[in-house]
């Protein structure tokens, strides 16, 4: 395939997974990474990746500040953060695709459950403390957290532009970090920044198509939404 096709096509795959972001508020980088990494490779692709799922979350935060749950946010990014913490001293031990697979699988059958599934039981706080910090050890070794989060924040957060709102704020902290780490290590090239430039005009219509799509949602079916976003990013973990 030529380059320019190859290039192309990934700004098509971000586009159309930036809808999803700007819809939920997560996802979109676990669906983007794997058509990503096959067009123009994971060291290209990472880097652009996290800077335009930075960019459409600080615009949906901009945008919904009034509707983020701090408390719960709070809660997330302390827990979470030890977990980060406890995840950089684990990474040796941890890493392992058959760990990543099991992972993979549970967050599968927990989606499944919670599409099902009416009334879920409700989660005792300590529990999704635990779930929070589990999160937090997995997104520092493999960069893909997000999943159990949801778990968590779905137990806590009911209304749709909360959840999306909160989610987006997380990840405007936690993507910021990865962003100053990727442009400290010297991870940017000049076509990378290219890319960036001729993706930020497809953010803003991935993020007003995204606005107009969650109007049209109820709070069930945009739940519903999340549990299938889930078990796709579980099936592709796997």
């Amino acid at each position: 395939m030529p380059v320019w096709l190859s290039k192309a096509l990934f700004v098509v795959v971000v586009f159309l997974t930036n809808i999803i972001q700007a819809i939920t508020g997560f996802a979109g980088t676990v669906l983007a990474m794997p058509f990503s990494i096959q067009l123009v490779g994971k060291p290209y692709a990472k880097p652009v990746l996290n800077a335009i799922a930075l960019l459409v979350c600080i615009i949906v935060v901009v945008r919904n500040f009034k509707k983020i749950d701090w408390k719960c946010l709070l809660e997330i990014i302390v827990f979470m953060g030890i977990g980060m913490v406890a995840g950089f001293f684990l990474e040796k031990y941890l890493y392992s695709k058959w760990f990543l697979k099991i992972y993979g699988i549970i967050i599968v059958f927990i989606a499944i459950y919670y599409f099902f599934v009416d009334n879920p039981i409700k989660l005792p706080k300590p529990i999704g403390w635990v779930i929070m910090f589990l999160a937090g050890i997995i997104h520092m070794i493999f960069v893909s957290g997000g999943p159990l989060l949801i778990i968590a924040a779905k137990n806590k957060i009911k209304d749709k532009e909360t959840f999306r709102a909160t989610l987006s704020m997380v990840w405007v902290i936690l993507n910021s970090s990865i962003l100053v780490t990727d442009a400290v290590g010297g991870n940017f090239s000049l076509d990378q920044l290219w890319i960036l430039l001729i993706m930020i005009p497809t953010v803003v219509i991935s993020i007003l198509i995204g606005k107009f799509a969650l109007k049209k949602m109820s709070n069930n079916l945009f739940m519903k939404l999340t549990c299938v976003l889930l078990f796709i990013s579980g099936f592709l973990v796997i």
